[in-house]
């Protein structure tokens, strides 16, 4: 059902959140959620643990996993398997490329509770959990994201002092580092991902750059139909995860819970 609210190839309306192949399945949108919240922690520690950088690798991996899941549930496709396949194919794609077994390797160190039990299967598992994600992803593996739109529109205020733009940018970035945790990129476009992170980083700092033109929103002149409201709810989705993760330790433990 989810097909039919899809804005892109590989973007979603808000309401296909709603009927993902999980929920259709009996899972609550909570659980899936944090589901999909624990899937990118393991992608993000793992790659870590092979010195892979957010940008672009670990980024491009959970936009794979979120992907994933919007074409198959987590009842039917186990997220340990599928966020190291996630993580081992971004690696390829963005020539930060690793073995198979170093990846499996990594994961077992880091998550020995998690993937020990796999023992000597762990990369069988993976190449073939890869197979399925390329098939999932149609083979269309190049990945937009936020980072260096955000960079761009640095120089948009020449209002503000070098100290403001760099510190509100800076905080923007972090912002998109913790996005990957959210939906927001299965349901954004990379370059309102940018707006909406860098009009948070303002509100957060109190900044209020002078809009152009006249227009009603700074980001008016590049994106005209975007409005206020939408901007809103890119917001409180990294918002969210904030407020989840406190709600929910296990982000913070090394536990994850189980169906």
């Amino acid at each position: 059902m989810a097909e039919f609210l899809k804005l892109t190839d590989w973007t979603w309306q808000l309401e296909a959140l709603k009927v993902t192949p999980s929920i259709l399945a009996g899972m609550n949108k909570d659980q899936e959620l944090l589901y999909r919240r624990e899937g990118i922690k393991l992608i993000a520690e793992i790659g870590a643990a092979l010195n892979c950088k957010p940008r672009p690798t670990i980024g491009v991996a959970a936009v794979y996993f979120h992907r994933f899941y919007m074409e198959h549930s987590f009842q039917n496709f186990n997220r340990e398997i599928t966020a190291i396949s996630c993580l081992f194919l971004a690696g390829k794609v963005e020539d930060f490329p690793k073995k198979c077994k170093d990846v499996c390797a990594a994961a077992q160190a880091q998550w020995p509770e998690i993937y020990g039990k796999y023992h000597h299967s762990l990369v069988d598992e993976v190449m073939g959990a890869e197979r399925v994600l390329l098939h999932t992803l149609k083979f269309d593996l190049q990945v937009g994201l936020p980072y260096d739109a955000l960079l761009e529109y640095k120089t948009m205020f020449p209002d503000m002092s070098r100290e403001q733009i760099t510190d509100a940018v800076q905080i923007a970035w972090t912002f998109i580092n913790d996005s990957i945790y959210t939906t927001l990129c299965i349901t954004t476009e990379p370059q309102m991902i940018a707006i909406a992170l860098l009009h948070l980083a303002f509100t957060v700092k109190g900044y209020q750059p002078v809009q152009q033109n006249m227009d009603p929103c700074w980001w008016s002149a590049d994106v005209s139909n975007w409005p206020q409201e939408s901007v809103d709810k890119a917001c409180h989705l990294v918002l969210d995860f904030y407020s989840a993760t406190k709600e929910h330790p296990v982000l913070e433990s090394r536990r994850l819970t189980t169906i």
